[in-house]
């Protein structure tokens, strides 16, 4: 951090005056912002979700069928985590390759996904996941 000091932290007085503050400080004039970045976190706070984002962030892009197979659950099941997974804007659906069956839904992890999945690989083994 720099020696700078810190802007003079919000009152309670001001109902989500704290929220304001953080996505100020944190997000300033990029395109993401606080209320997006803890969307994302709860999207990735379950294990079947995060699961399934690592596993199209090592094959790229799989069919909906082989995510059913992977992760065990029906085609319902699935749908909960999927939905999640792509309102956080962490996979998106891809294009069906040439020669697939286009009735098949695939999907892809998106730049933000790769970057949740990149952070964390580096953070738990201390090596870029680039090296």
């Amino acid at each position: 951090m720099a020696a700078e000091t810190p802007p003079t932290i919000p009152s309670d007085a001001e109902d989500g005056a704290l929220e304001r503050y953080v996505d100020q400080r944190l997000f300033g004039e990029t395109v993401d912002s606080l209320e997006a970045h803890v969307q994302r976190k709860k999207a990735l706070a379950d294990p079947v979700r995060y699961s399934i984002l690592y596993l199209l962030y090592e094959r790229e892009r799989l069919p909906r069928t082989q995510l059913v197979s992977a992760t065990g659950l029906d085609a319902n099941g699935l749908h909960h985590h999927l939905r999640a997974l792509l309102e956080a804007n962490l996979l998106a659906k891809a294009p069906t390759p040439d020669g697939a069956d286009g009735r098949i839904t695939y999907y892809r992890i998106t730049t933000l996904g790769v970057d949740e999945i990149e952070n964390d690989v580096a953070t738990i083994s201390g090596e870029s996941p680039h090296a």
